[in-house]
């Protein structure tokens, strides 16, 4: 088993703590230790890895891309590995998905970000595309399918959304005998329930029906705002989405771009009134982009800024990017901070994201990404620390 030591300038865990002068001992995939540089003894042996002069951060979570379990696929996960994303949840990886991520667990596929894995559940004619299936029992039996192909989540709409041209965002997707039944029949397998909804009533019909996530909310209102910090929920909102670089990126879609402007100030403000509610906003970026100047984990960076633009603290930009993400898809467990026993997932960074997010974007300033425990990318101050694969 391998150990590594890396000294740290200032540790930011997740937590929403910060420690200066830290050590983080590795043993295999898993966090060893942590702590005060004066409190943690190094191993005999240990691979030491300097980053006293950086920040440290836990690995980058992502709660909103759309993959399959294709080949670009992978290249897509090992391009977000490489930008500090070490998991990545696909809310449209069907059976296939589950495939490819049970190959990422099984180390045949080595190299990319973790997968989790959201099956979607879809009424027909409605904006996500998965397992078609109507009525409260069909319902059911499409859920028990997505369950038994081994989905983490199930991922459905309660409303419509930008693209296509024959819809709306406004336009009522499942009725709330549809979703009762979808978000009943998920939780009795155990499995969370991210719903894709931006306006009413649709908001109020997910909220009502128990989903652990609301996903975009691009017109959200009081009246969902207010409901979802009753419940408890997870919001993610998916800034980049309404963006202006990514509004003027479609100007082939002019229906899009307008409805997607109409929203841009509504989807701010209810992002900055869900973080004065102190509703659990976690990062999703609809990514992961591949086309319109969005490379893949261009995104997921860009989305920490947008969030601290909306009232978020630095801080509580990185925790909603780690640890709230992490609970949100359940896996806290295991990824989203840096402590004890949980999987040896971090970002070793060439500036203080405490004083600024936005330099994270930079590719230059990822210095070292580590995953399970594993140098995966580097800049060349840290190229004697890479893992070399044949």
């Amino acid at each position: 088993m391998t150990t590594k030591a890396i000294l740290i300038g200032q540790l930011i865990d997740g937590t929403g703590k910060t420690l200066r002068e830290a050590i983080i001992v590795t043993e295999g995939d898993q966090i060893a230790a942590v702590g005060k540089a004066e409190e943690i003894d190094i191993p005999a042996g240990a691979e030491v890895i300097d980053a006293s002069m950086h920040s440290v951060i836990p690995g980058l979570i992502d709660a909103h891309w759309h993959l399959g379990g294709s080949y670009s696929t992978i290249r897509k996960l090992r391009m977000a590995l490489h930008r500090g994303i070490t998991t990545i949840a696909t809310v449209s990886g069907g059976p296939a998905g589950c495939r490819l991520r049970d190959a990422i667990k099984a180390k045949d596929i080595v190299g990319v970000a973790d997968l989790v894995v959201g099956c979607i559940v879809n009424a027909t004619n409605g904006h996500v595309k998965g397992r078609m299936a109507d009525g409260p029992w069909e319902v059911r039996k499409a859920v028990r399918e997505m369950v038994e192909a081994g989905c983490d989540f199930i991922k459905t709409a309660a409303s419509g959304g930008f693209w296509d041209m024959h819809e709306d965002c406004s336009m009522i997707n499942y009725t709330p005998e549809e979703l009762n039944a979808l978000v009943d029949e998920a939780h009795a397998w155990g499995k969370p329930v991210a719903v894709h909804a931006h306006t009413q009533p649709g908001l109020n019909y997910s909220i009502e029906a128990g989903a652990d996530m609301i996903h975009h909310g691009c017109f959200i209102d009081e009246e969902a705002l207010q409901g979802s910090a009753k419940k408890d929920l997870f919001y993610i909102p998916t800034l980049r989405v309404t963006s202006d670089r990514n509004i003027h990126a479609w100007p082939d879609r002019p229906w899009m771009m307008k409805e997607m402007q109409e929203s841009q100030p509504i989807h701010r403000a209810g992002v900055r009134r869900a973080h004065e509610l102190g509703i659990r906003i976690g990062l999703g970026t609809d990514g992961p982009g591949s086309a319109h100047g969005w490379e893949p984990g261009d995104a997921t960076p860009w989305e920490l800024m947008e969030l601290a633009q909306c009232g978020l603290s630095n801080m509580e930009a990185i925790v909603a990017a780690t640890r709230i993400t992490a609970d949100a898809l359940g896996v806290l467990g295991r990824v989203g901070t840096l402590e004890v026993g949980k999987q040896a997932d971090l970002v070793v960074l060439g500036c203080d994201p405490l004083e600024d997010v936005s330099p994270i974007y930079e590719k230059e300033n990822i210095l070292l990404v580590m995953k399970n425990g594993l140098v995966e990318s580097v800049a060349e101050t840290y190229r004697k620390h890479a893992i070399l694969r044949r």
